[in-house]
């Protein structure tokens, strides 16, 4: 009889577990090799997550765009009649909060990824290589990498560096994938290595 394939507990667990449905502080512990249930699938989707939280806080959740963060007044329960309600507050104040919450969760993944050591080639280029994975073709996302290559600005401008950062940058469509390569082999292996990276030992990373 043919043995059975076994499985081992640690790859058991990381098939089943959904990374991103777990809390960014969760995700980080299971991401460390010193966690008895890291797995290379968890240390990857983290590192994917912090790069799409970077693109989201560069183009969606800067303090100017951040829907509910400014928008309630500290005063504006002042004048409420005795017996009032705040009912009609409510999913404000809602996404108020939520909006606040983000906003760190973003801040902290900023300091993560700025204390990996990234270049500021590797950043420009991981980060314009995650922004392309979204399908939508509007504005520079419908770019191909040689277009982006020939002309960076349009890209730089959409994640917030100054239009002419990146001139000159990239010789070619591969160099621009190459320095996304090694900028996720850094942070992989910043947010991996305890030895390395403190962030994950203090209760800085939120649970959301």
């Amino acid at each position: 009889m043919p043995a059975l394939a076994m499985k081992t507990p640690r790859a058991e667990r990381g098939a089943s577990v959904d990374y991103q449905r777990l809390s960014l502080r969760k995700h980080g512990q299971l991401a460390q090799t010193s966690h008895p249930e890291y797995t290379d699938e968890a240390a990857r989707s983290f590192v994917a997550r912090l790069l799409d939280m970077e693109v989201e806080r560069r183009t969606l959740y800067g303090d100017e765009h951040l829907q509910g963060y400014h928008n309630i007044s500290s005063t504006a329960r002042i004048g409420e009649p005795a017996g009032g309600t705040a009912k009609a507050r409510e999913p404000l104040a809602d996404l108020y909060h939520r909006g606040i919450a983000n906003h760190q969760a973003h801040q902290v993944v900023r300091r993560i990824i700025e204390a990996s050591g990234l270049t500021f080639r590797q950043r420009v280029a991981v980060l314009i290589q995650t922004a392309k994975g979204d399908r939508r073709c509007n504005g520079p996302r419908g770019m191909s990498y040689e277009q982006i290559v020939a002309n960076p600005r349009p890209w730089v401008q959409y994640l917030g560096w100054p239009p002419g950062a990146a001139a000159g940058m990239f010789d070619n469509a591969q160099a621009l994938k190459d320095a996304a390569k090694s900028a996720r082999l850094k942070l992989r292996k910043s947010v991996s290595d305890e030895s390395t990276s403190c962030v994950f030992s203090t209760a800085e990373l939120p649970y959301v």
